[in-house]
């Protein structure tokens, strides 16, 4: 199995998403899209304008919003490859930024969370409600209820047409969607590692302009309390999804 991730900002790489998947014996092409590198080779390499060299697709999160297209010409790029793959019948899991990518693909609007909701961000492991449609997805289940996973966005999406909503949060409804049987969006940080929040740690400190020590002090406790949970639910849904590679059903 070969998979294309689209790494968007180098502080938000695959984690346990890659390491899962090499885990399981998975090829990996990793592409830096803002610097059209590959991240293994350094050769330089644009997002692919066809589906045809991988079995699965991976969009991960960035800093930038999807209507910023303008900025990043590679948000248009990502968008048209995720319809290819989804009309291929190929798995599209989108994280965060990917999320909204994936929704802006088939036609919903992106968003600050600000221009509609009350709040202006989500940030920090916090507790999905599963939708009910959750409870025979093929990779959601046996989600636990109220899984605290890690959040961090400012954007939020409205849902494409004949999506299945999966999650939900009073503050950010749309948090988890599945277009037809292989395309999935996660508004949520499936991907972090204890390595990989350290950095963010140190990123939001600068950002907000106040000591680590006052983050660590937020998120510290956090940590200790669901990442070992949300990593094990993390690599169970990644190994799922990439079981749908091998099998037959057709997209919605």
């Amino acid at each position: 199995m070969r998979i294309l991730y689209l790494v968007n900002a180098l502080d938000s790489p695959p984690g346990v998403l890659l390491d899962e998947a090499r885990n399981a014996g998975a090829e990996a092409q990793l592409i830096h899209t803002v610097e059209r590198r590959d991240l293994t080779t350094g050769e330089v390499r644009d997002v692919p304008a066809t589906d045809e060299a991988f079995d699965a697709l991976v969009v991960l999160g960035g800093a930038m919003g999807v209507y910023e297209e303008a900025a990043y010409p590679f948000i248009g790029q990502a968008r048209d490859l995720v319809r290819r793959f989804h009309e291929a019948e190929k798995p599209v899991m989108g994280v965060c930024l990917g999320s909204q990518i994936v929704a802006s693909a088939f036609g919903a609007p992106v968003y600050r969370m600000k221009e509609k909701l009350e709040t202006h961000e989500e940030w920090g492991f916090l507790p999905q409600t599963w939708e009910a449609a959750a409870s025979d997805d093929p990779l959601l289940h046996d989600a636990a209820h109220g899984l605290r996973i890690m959040h961090w966005h400012g954007d939020t999406f409205d849902l494409p047409e004949g999506v299945t909503r999966l999650a939900t949060r009073e503050t950010c409804p749309n948090q988890a969607f599945r277009l037809g049987h292989k395309t999935y969006a996660f508004q949520f940080h499936l991907e972090v590692t204890r390595g990989i929040l350290d950095g963010w740690s140190d990123y939001r400190a600068n950002a907000l302009q106040v000591p680590r020590e006052e983050i660590a002090a937020l998120i510290e406790p956090q940590i200790a309390a669901s990442l070992d949970a949300q990593e094990e639910f993390a690599r169970r849904v990644m190994r799922r999804w990439m079981e749908l590679a091998g099998k037959a059903g057709s997209q919605v």
